[in-house]
């Protein structure tokens, strides 16, 4: 299989959302920037130089979620015409809080990975009830009416099989799939078993790789790759002494960004240096003295940010967050 940098006749994808999600902090006398502050701008068109300079020649497409979300819902809504009939499931938050059509139908999943930073499983986003009551509970409230479901991307179809799989063994039937973006690949594995409806808001031939902008800042909220275990439930987030999930964030030390999003290693830390940047300027406007202690207990949906292979060795929860960052940074080089 060929490399991205080998590969020059596809397109890599950026996706942008961190200012969305960071909007979702608590407590609310958090200094929050607006997602239309200067500082995400330098960084995204900072970010796409970096990704630019590290993969020449090969296209980049930068997509603003907030936007393709509300494509989603647009296909949705042509659809739906009777919700005592039909109904709305979707794998993403941010996506099911842009509509009253979704109903609270939601589906907390999360691809979790070992202490090497490799796929084990399908577990809930940490903070949730594990999957199996998750999909029994979805099961009552569908009660019989046929799905539609919505994802905002994929790239290798194996979370939206395993969904389906678990819906159909309960005799809920989905008619059709809306897809923000879809890889050939996804698209090839999901016309396998999937005869209904398949639309794809945003085609993309040939997408390389993907890599989301929340992945890359540590302490945003879903940020990384969630270490998992098998508990008698499934597959669970792992929890610190203190009840915190734990995540790789996708930058270098704490994960593998060149063989996760594809880039080589000089660029990997070259964007990865740019990120820890990005964080310490925005959380020292969020709370420069803010401690990890304190951001966490607040929002569930952030993980204790740790590095592959370092999962023992967690930040203390009163070491301040730029402090942290910034020591981080500082053995980047």
């Amino acid at each position: 299989m060929q490399s991205v940098q080998e590969d020059r006749h596809g397109t890599y994808v950026v996706t942008y959302d961190v200012a969305s999600r960071l909007q979702a902090f608590r407590p609310k006398t958090l200094t929050i920037p607006r997602p239309d502050d200067q500082l995400f701008e330098r960084f995204h068109i900072s970010l796409y130089g970096k990704i630019q300079q590290a993969l020449p020649g090969i296209n980049i497409d930068t997509i603003e979620m907030s936007e393709l979300r509300r494509k989603i819902w647009e296909q949705v809504d042509a659809r739906i015409t009777d919700l005592g009939q039909q109904a709305v499931l979707s794998t993403c938050p941010e996506i099911a809080d842009l509509n009253p059509k979704s109903e609270g139908l939601l589906l907390n999943i999360n691809r979790l990975f070992n202490t090497d930073g490799q796929l084990i499983g399908h577990g809930p986003r940490p903070g949730f009830e594990p999957l199996e009551k998750q999909y029994d509970d979805l099961a009552k409230k569908i009660a019989g009416r046929s799905v539609v479901l919505i994802e905002d991307g994929a790239f290798s179809g194996g979370t939206l099989r395993y969904v389906l799989q678990e819906l159909n063994s309960r005799s809920i039937t989905v008619t059709a799939i809306i897809i923000g973006f879809c890889c050939t690949r996804a698209r090839f594995v999901l016309g396998n078993f999937f005869k209904g409806e398949l639309v794809i808001v945003h085609p993309i031939e040939n997408l390389l790789d993907w890599i989301p902008d929340h992945d890359l800042i540590p302490f945003i909220p879903n940020c990384g790759r969630v270490l998992g275990e098998v508990s008698t439930q499934g597959f669970m987030p792992v929890r610190s002494a203190e009840g915190f999930s734990c995540a790789y964030p996708y930058i270098l030390p704490f994960g593998k960004i060149e063989e996760w999003a594809s880039l080589p290693i000089e660029g990997a830390r070259d964007l990865s240096r740019l990120c820890l940047e990005t964080s310490i300027e925005l959380f020292g406007r969020v709370g420069p003295k803010m401690t990890i202690g304190e951001l966490l207990r607040s929002n569930p949906r952030v993980s204790l940010p740790i590095e592959i292979g370092g999962h023992e060795a967690l930040p203390a929860l009163t070491t301040e967050i730029v402090g942290f960052l910034e020591q981080v940074r500082k053995g980047l080089g």
